[in-house]
């Protein structure tokens, strides 16, 4: 063999070696991935991130990169990079407030699957795998809907699938028509579609407080002994409300719901908003967050907040060192 050939061949195989073992990434063109994925007939994958943003880069590195994340996004979807501080206008589009990003993108352009933040790489796989279904079942579930505008249950299920992809105004439509034909929560839909208006304005970076709480006040009216499970949910958003006007009212709050709800979620979730964003962020007390971050784990390993302790606190060994620098130059300069 020539060695041209020979190097062709190397080439070849390397350029080979390197599609199969990473995603094959459109750098900040929308319009170009968008028209792939409907030539192709899949999703597309938009990745929001910014320079100096280190979850961005552990869920580029630790994550996306892995074979399996890499694989079932290269099977499924067209990936593009987007840098949020370059093309602010398409991400406020998509109501893209922080980063990591992570959305999945019909080829007509519509959110059918949001990840906000860090996702190890198990997580991610899990949570991305159930985006071609949202999409099949967002499609399905307008086509019941435009056939019967009474049916309740497709109201709720759509827009459930409209605030987990982030496009909340649509969800709540659906959700508030679903509430109304269920207004006694006779069928158990009502409670449900006001909690979930409630949660998914929670937990965007900018709550929508005041929906919030109109929302939370009829999960309680609902269910005021916690029988269907909402009531701590509700108390642990209602928590969080008070967070930034009354720290010590939220951790006192916080601390009710684990005596309260014993192994619930709600008391999972609060175990992890008091240690994250009251012990560590507000009361810079490391080690108590620390230990309460450890004890969720423990105590409630299978709650989705307890598999976000792991990420939490490889995070607070961060913000750990960085502190310990700052006092250093502190002192330094003194």
């Amino acid at each position: 063999m020539s060695r041209v050939f020979l190097a062709a061949g190397i080439a070849l195989a390397l350029c080979r070696a390197a599609s199969a073992g990473g995603i094959e990434w459109i750098d900040n063109d929308y319009d170009k991935a968008v028209a792939k994925a409907k030539e192709a007939g899949k999703l597309v994958l938009v990745h929001w991130r910014k320079d100096g943003c280190h979850w961005c880069t552990d869920l580029q590195e630790k994550t996306l990169a892995t074979d399996d994340v890499a694989k079932f996004l290269g099977e499924t979807c067209v990936s593009v990079r987007m840098d949020r501080a370059k093309y602010g206008q398409l991400a406020e589009k998509f109501h893209v407030d922080a980063t990591p990003d992570t959305q999945f993108h019909s080829s007509d352009g519509r959110v059918v699957k949001r990840i906000v933040g860090f996702l190890p790489a198990e997580q991610f796989l899990a949570e991305a795998q159930s985006a071609p279904e949202a999409w099949k079942r967002i499609q399905e579930l307008e086509a019941a809907i435009a056939k019967d505008d009474k049916d309740a249950a497709s109201k709720l299920d759509l827009g459930r699938l409209l605030a987990a992809a982030g496009d909340l105004d649509a969800a709540d439509r659906h959700l508030r028509a679903a509430a109304g034909l269920d207004t006694d929560n006779a069928k158990g839909l009502a409670l449900e579609a006001w909690w979930t208006m409630a949660d998914s304005r929670m937990r965007e970076p900018r709550p929508d407080v005041g929906l919030a709480k109109e929302a939370l006040a009829k999960v309680q009216e609902l269910d005021p002994k916690n029988e269907k499970g909402r009531m701590d949910n509700a108390a642990v958003q209602l928590a969080r409300i008070e967070l930034n006007a009354a720290p010590k009212l939220a951790k006192a709050s916080l601390e009710k719901i684990m005596a309260d709800y014993p192994g619930t979620d709600g008391a999972a979730e609060a175990m992890f908003v008091l240690a994250a964003d009251v012990l560590v962020d507000i009361d810079r007390n490391f080690d108590a967050g620390e230990a309460m971050l450890k004890k969720l784990a423990a105590e409630m390993p299978e709650d989705p907040w307890a598999k976000r302790v792991p990420a939490a606190l490889e995070q607070l060994a961060v913000i750990r060192k960085e502190s310990t620098k700052d006092i250093k130059k502190e002192g330094e300069e003194k």
